[in-house]
């Protein structure tokens, strides 16, 4: 399971951006942020198997404190390449 986290942008009083800093083709306009939450699942699902068909590594979520996440049950840290934490473990 991985949780990205995300920014939520407005574009005007009638419409809000979700972006993915990690996943940058994932963006998200709505009406309202729920519309745009309730939408970032399966868009994020959808970027990431497009870049497990193009042989792509699935970014490893980074650590914003405080900001929303989204969360996928899809994919998840197991054969990720971690820097540091496959460092550590081969020792």
């Amino acid at each position: 399971m991985l949780s990205y986290p995300v920014r939520l942008t407005p574009i005007d009083e009638h419409l809000v951006m979700l972006t993915f800093h990690d996943v940058p083709e994932a963006v998200i306009v709505a009406a309202a942020e729920d519309d745009a939450f309730g939408r970032a699942v399966p868009v994020l699902e959808t970027v990431l198997g497009g870049y497990v068909l193009e042989g792509r590594s699935i970014p490893t979520p980074s650590g914003v404190c405080g900001a929303p996440t989204v969360t996928t049950k899809r994919f998840s840290t197991v054969g990720m390449i971690i820097p540091g934490e496959n460092a550590r473990r081969s020792r």
